[in-house]
């Protein structure tokens, strides 16, 4: 098992501003990074703009050790730490889970609707 610093270092050097796309809920829509200061990243939200969204490191922490504990990590997991967060930008859960598809520790699951899913721990 990863240890948190490893995955922040991965976090450091894989999530790479213009030229990662973070896998979407819908799982095959990608959101582009727009910036990674080792603090947040933020990434494009808007379809037909140019609006971004930001996520934290310690949002990705959280759900990586949401994954680690539970074997799973969803929305209500997210919810629970950030429901502020969540609801100016519910796209941010999505941010973060994709975040951890990317650096390999977790799947994609879809919850039955292209706007819902969850994420397994490989």
């Amino acid at each position: 098992m990863m240890t948190w610093n490893i995955i922040e270092q991965k976090l450091k050097s894989r999530i790479i501003p213009k030229r990662t796309r973070i896998l979407k809920c819908d799982g095959t829509g990608r959101r582009l990074v727009v910036s990674n200061d080792g603090v947040k990243i933020g990434m494009g939200t808007g379809v037909q703009t140019a609006q971004t969204k930001a996520i934290t490191y310690d949002m990705i922490r959280n759900a990586y050790e949401t994954l680690i504990e539970k074997g799973r990590f969803d929305s209500s997991d997210f919810r629970k730490k950030y429901q502020s967060e969540y609801k100016a930008g519910p796209c941010r859960y999505s941010m973060v889970g994709g975040v951890l598809v990317e650096l390999g520790v977790a799947r994609l699951m879809s919850a039955g609707s292209s706007r819902s899913c969850y994420y397994l721990k490989i």
